[in-house]
């Protein structure tokens, strides 16, 4: 219980911090995170990092049940995607250089591929959280290439054969009925 309630906090503390990073005027600090590749490592490993919650036989809350098959690791790379998307305008070059990233990994691609492949359980969920932050960003560069890449189609039959998702992300359902 203990290691569990000490990751969220940590999480908790990274997050503000990357935030707190990006709102920051001080752009020696922007500086040394672009050059650190940190964005390439996000895209390179941490984004596709599947890895659950190994809490089998630890006694947890009622409240940390629902993340007991969490990746949590994917999950708090998305949420630093989403953090960037959110602040683009206090760090533009932090934004620019995620999105050469998540070109130049394939980012999009990626996700689509797994969306056709798999069934829908909590990994291929954590896909669609990633779309509709795109989404919901409205950031035409990610945009354009989710519609290159044919994730309408993709989304609209998810949508069509999992209507839950619909009510759970209505962003998704939105984008799939505009075409």
């Amino acid at each position: 219980m203990v290691l569990i309630d000490s990751y969220v906090k940590k999480n908790e503390i990274r997050l503000n911090t990357f935030e707190y990073l990006l709102r920051s005027g001080e752009a020696t600090l922007k500086d040394q995170l672009l050059k650190s590749a940190f964005m390439d490592k996000l895209f390179a490993d941490y984004v596709a990092d599947f890895r659950e919650f190994n809490i089998q036989f630890s006694k947890i809350d009622l409240e940390f049940l629902a993340f007991r098959r969490s990746f949590p690791i994917r999950l708090e790379c998305i949420s630093l995607i989403n953090t960037v998307l959110m602040l683009k305008t206090e760090a533009p070059r932090v934004f620019t250089e995620l999105v050469m990233y998540a070109r130049r990994h394939f980012l999009i691609k990626e996700e689509l591929d797994m969306l056709r492949r798999g069934r829908l359980s909590n990994k291929e969920s954590t896909s669609l959280l990633l779309f509709a932050i795109f989404l919901e960003s409205n950031e035409e560069d990610l945009i354009y290439v989710m519609m290159q890449e044919g994730a309408p189609e993709v989304l609209r039959q998810l949508t069509r054969d999992h209507p839950s998702l619909g009510r759970k992300f209505p962003i998704l359902t939105a984008f799939t009925t505009s075409f």
